[in-house]
């Protein structure tokens, strides 16, 4: 696709304006003969039952007018016949879209809403009018790949039905996020809507805004300009003349990737050009980079995955996708690389905590992912890094061998700082996947707390004291208080030089509250939480 003639170029600055201003830039008045732009509409420009009057229209000198047909496989513009018919007896060039509902099963609901939208279109192949266009804004909850699918099955069906090439109208975020596959739709021209700028460098139609004002129109309505050479135009307005669709082999699947399992590679892909037809089926094919015979299997067009069996272990294989439509075999994809191994993961057994002076217990587990179950007599190397401040890094602790369902449990005596433990297994040859896992295990300092008294009456002080461990001074203690349903600051204090702490306050109201302190984190520890203790104030 082409760039706007400098002529349009020098109208489509006027037009990059802020917001606040977009109804005055639908307002704005061009000659045909600087840029051919023109309005959408919908139901909603008939407010209230309200005509578009399109004689009035086509005196503002635009140039076509593109009509919603039909969204889905039952919803119809009850004003699309009248609109459809009505701007192009007013000498507008006319145009349609089907807002697009995708779903699964991808061929059926691609093909059942191609058929509603040009049953109810008509013949298409007339002057002065544009090909049909699919409005593509949704995913339909459908994987990338899939909705690249639909949107080719839907558009080649269009095409088979009608005799022309379709447009796809989308959004720059939908284009480059929910789709990202501009190969697989490079044959159709592009209407982009982008009102903050300039739209994709390929696109055919950019809609601007969505907030012009046009004579015979009530309301805002959106706005487009046609941003290629004249000439260009003057095909895709002129139905009567064949559009070019020669006989084609598909282009190449996209964005392989792969992973290896047990014997097996999972690959994905995304869809490239059908080619002239829709993709029969894809070839999916592991090579061995020794040059051994490798493994291939063929899955449907409509999928954009494959499992291939029968590898082997700690074998490197290079992976290719090459889609078949009725012209035959495609072009191949680019290369990617797997080694299927059999898989192995590490997994933690709860939380791995304790208060300073007691002991902690890490539990981790070596298994399969693939079979859901552990692997007894295997052995993992643990380590520990000690978080007291020394930087000494990981240092061996032990070398542990897994029990009947594999599960190693690990006794950390007294801890005193935080400690991160970190469990390595490593296969026994190329043909298993190594594993490890890093467990952090957090040492809470230790508050105690009491009160002097546990019944007091109202206006009356009251003392919350107590000691941390270890016993350290300075170290940062907050008194909480429970009250609105989660616990709130009340006063903050520091331990002394043997580590203890005390508040005094009078309660300022009767009933019965619940108090508890909080130790900050310290010297590579965790903060930690007294006990609650109650007071009855009457």
């Amino acid at each position: 696709m082409r760039r706007p003639t400098a002529a349009v170029l020098a109208v489509l600055v006027t037009l990059i304006v802020p917001a606040e201003a977009a109804s005055a830039a639908g307002q704005a008045r061009f000659r045909s003969a600087d840029v051919i732009d023109g309005p959408d509409v919908a139901s909603y420009q008939h407010p209230y039952g309200v005509k578009i009057n399109w004689q009035a229209v086509a005196r503002t000198h635009k140039d076509f007018a593109i009509v919603k047909a039909t969204e889905g496989t039952s919803y119809r513009n009850p004003w699309f016949k009248r609109d459809y018919t009505g701007s192009r007896r007013a000498g507008l060039v006319r145009g349609s879209y089907h807002f697009a509902r995708p779903g699964y099963p991808l061929a059926r609901t691609a093909r059942n809403q191609a058929n509603f939208y040009v049953d109810h279109l008509g013949d298409v192949q007339t002057s002065n009018t544009l090909p049909p266009a699919l409005d593509l804004e949704s995913t339909g909850g459908l994987s990338r790949g899939a909705l690249v699918t639909w949107a080719q099955l839907f558009l080649l069906k269009v095409r088979k039905l009608t005799g022309r090439t379709p447009l796809i109208y989308t959004y720059p975020s939908f284009w480059t996020g929910a789709l990202a596959d501009p190969a697989a739709l490079s044959r159709y021209p592009l209407w982009m809507a982008s009102y903050s700028g300039p739209a994709d460098d390929a696109a055919t139609l950019w809609q601007y805004t969505a907030g012009a004002h046009v004579q015979g129109i009530r309301g805002h309505v959106d706005m487009s300009v046609f941003t290629e050479p004249v000439e260009v135009w003057d095909q895709l307005r002129d139905g009567t003349a064949p559009s070019r669709w020669l006989a084609q082999t598909p282009g190449a699947p996209v964005r392989i990737d792969a992973h290896g399992g047990d014997a097996t590679a999972s690959v994905t892909w995304l869809p490239g050009d059908t080619g002239s037809s829709a993709v029969q089926h894809y070839t999916v094919s592991a090579t061995p980079t020794d040059g051994t015979a490798g493994e291939s299997v063929d899955v449907s067009g409509t999928t954009t995955s494959a499992t291939l069996d029968g590898l082997t272990n700690g074998t490197t294989y290079t992976i290719t996708v090459a889609a078949t439509n009725a012209r035959g075999l495609g072009e191949p994809s680019s290369e990617t690389t797997v080694t299927p191994r059999i898989p192995t993961d590490l997994s933690v057994g709860g939380p791995a905590e304790t208060t300073y002076g007691g002991n902690a217990r890490v539990a981790i587990r070596l298994v399969r992912p693939d079979r859901n179950h552990g692997m007894p007599g295997r052995e993992l190397d643990i380590e520990q890094r000690v978080q007291d401040g020394n930087n000494l890094g990981w240092q061996p602790l032990q070398v542990a061998t897994t029990d009947t369902h594999g599960w190693v449990v690990l006794h950390l005596r007294r801890p005193q700082h935080n400690v991160d433990v970190r469990a390595t297994f490593t296969g026994p040859n190329d043909a298993w996947r190594d594993a490890q896992r890093t467990v952090h295990v957090l040492v809470h300092n230790r508050a105690s707390a009491h009160l002097s008294r546990h019944r007091v009456r109202h206006g009356h002080t009251v003392t919350l004291h107590g000691r941390v461990g270890p016993a350290l001074e300075g170290v940062r203690v907050t008194r909480q208080a429970y009250y609105g349903s989660r616990w709130r600051t009340a006063g903050k204090t520091h331990t002394d030089s043997s580590g203890r702490y005390e508040f005094q306050f009078v309660p300022r109201t009767k009933g019965v509250h619940l108090y508890r302190t909080v130790v900050a984190g310290s010297d590579g520890r965790s903060l930690g939480y007294s006990p609650s203790r109650r007071l009855r104030v009457h």
